[in-house]
């Protein structure tokens, strides 16, 4: 989608990075990386981190680049850090109505798993790409829903931790730009361990909600 939001003449995450404003860091920008993390302002979660890529782009350039293979590692490993007693999940928004607010694209990382996932429900299949398969589902306050998967043996943190994800988001947008081009959310929910030593040992999906004005994504 193009986005809704207007440009402006100074950029907030750019101002960050370039050291003209003040984050909580907990990684730098430097010579050798192409995505840095650092604390949202907010406070509605326990924890609340933005993986940022260096290189100012919007959430449509990041999610259909090779950008979003780091940005997604840094994020996982961000989540394993802080969030690892009690699941995480990262999430991005496109547009007001995803209340996205900040034109510099970014995820946020956020404690917690996703009660709207665990309670969807299986509507239709949509199609099937390669290793990935489309699906649609109902989700509690969202008009449409769907769930893009490996159709393999893969968990979720090898999702997002392989270029896997950078298959998941190009196959996101595509439906995107079908069913809800005025404005999505894009999500994954990471499982505390159970059994293992690392979150995100559920099986690997990504969440399209779309379809008109979503609720905050927290």
């Amino acid at each position: 989608m193009t986005s809704d939001l207007p440009e402006k003449k100074s950029c907030v995450f750019c101002q960050i990075i370039i050291g003209n404003s003040f984050a909580k860091w907990e990684k730098r920008p430097s010579n050798h990386v192409s995505a840095v993390c650092f604390h949202n302002r907010l406070k509605w979660a326990k924890v609340m981190l933005l993986v940022v890529p260096v290189k100012h782009m919007t959430q449509g350039e990041l999610w259909s680049s090779t950008n979003l293979i780091e940005c997604a590692r840094l994020a996982v490993e961000m989540g394993d850090k802080h969030c690892s007693q009690y699941g995480y999940r990262v999430i991005a928004n496109f547009g007001r109505k995803a209340h996205q607010s900040q034109i510099h694209a970014h995820l946020h990382v956020v404690s917690g798993i996703s009660h709207q996932v665990k309670e969807s429900t299986f509507k239709s299949h949509i199609d099937k790409s390669n290793d990935l398969v489309m699906e649609e589902y109902s989700i509690n306050g969202a008009p449409f829903t769907a769930k893009i998967s490996s159709s393999t043996n893969t968990n979720q943190r090898e999702m997002w931790s392989t270029e896997l994800i950078h298959g998941a988001a190009l196959e996101a947008l595509k439906l995107s730009r079908q069913r809800t081009p005025e404005g999505y959310r894009l999500m994954a929910s990471f499982d505390p361990p159970k059994n293992s030593l690392c979150t995100g040992n559920n099986p690997s999906e990504l969440y399209l909600m779309g379809g008109g004005q979503l609720g905050l994504y927290v």
